[in-house]
């Protein structure tokens, strides 16, 4: 799978000016932007990243600097034994709520649905949020897990720039818009293990690619 993210200089750099992209900019209620070059920088804002796997190595591999570290990371994920997937929860399917009329239009009724669905969400220490979000994808019959990290615009080790340099709260997020973010290990053990608490498939899946990470 595809890394969206880029490694540079010790920094994770997450693009923002790419409307219904993985890594998406969000309000507090978890609506997205749907035009962020023009949006305004508003300290209730998140970068919304739907992370991957791969991702999570990448953090690993790039961040961490001891064996040490890596073998402490995998020894935590093993001992995880109660996953989200597997909660009463995650069980109900997304499902619509009765329909309701709202309007009509040249002999359409017009319906509004709502969408129900089972959302885990965790805060870590530093104010980055954990999304674990059971919903139907395109084609599949049962519920399956999508991960999401929330880093909020206010967070101290986060800074949002675009191709003029940093954006301040109140201005115009701008062209090339993106979130230059230095994440501690602390961040990152504690967005993996929360991840791993998914299900019993993904914590495996998470150790089995981290676990072939040699540090010097």
């Amino acid at each position: 799978m595809a890394i969206k993210i880029k490694l540079e200089n010790n920094k994770v750099i997450l693009p923002l000016n790419i409307p219904k992209y993985t890594i998406r900019v969000a309000d507090k209620h978890g609506n997205h932007v749907s035009s962020p070059t023009k949006a305004i920088c508003n300290n209730e804002y998140f970068i919304e990243w739907m992370i991957t796997n791969d991702e999570n190595r990448a953090l690993v591999e790039n961040f961490y600097e001891s064996q040490k570290d890596v073998d402490k990371l995998i020894d935590k994920m093993g001992q995880i034994n109660k996953f989200a997937e597997e909660s009463e929860y995650s069980k109900r399917k997304t499902i619509k709520i009765e329909k309701e009329e709202i309007e009509t239009f040249e002999g359409f009724k017009i319906y509004q649905y709502t969408e129900n669905f089972s959302s885990f969400e965790k805060e870590l220490a530093s104010g980055i949020k954990v999304r674990i979000t059971f919903k139907l994808g395109d084609f599949g019959l049962e519920p399956h897990p999508h991960m999401y990290v929330l880093i909020p615009f206010t967070n101290k080790l986060l800074k949002i720039k675009n191709l003029n340099g940093e954006v301040k709260n109140k201005e115009e997020l701008g062209k090339g818009c993106f979130g230059e973010w230095i994440p501690s290990t602390q961040d990152i053990e504690e967005i993996i293990i929360t991840l791993a608490h998914a299900s019993k498939k993904h914590k495996n899946d998470l150790i089995n690619i981290i676990k072939p990470i040699i540090k010097s």
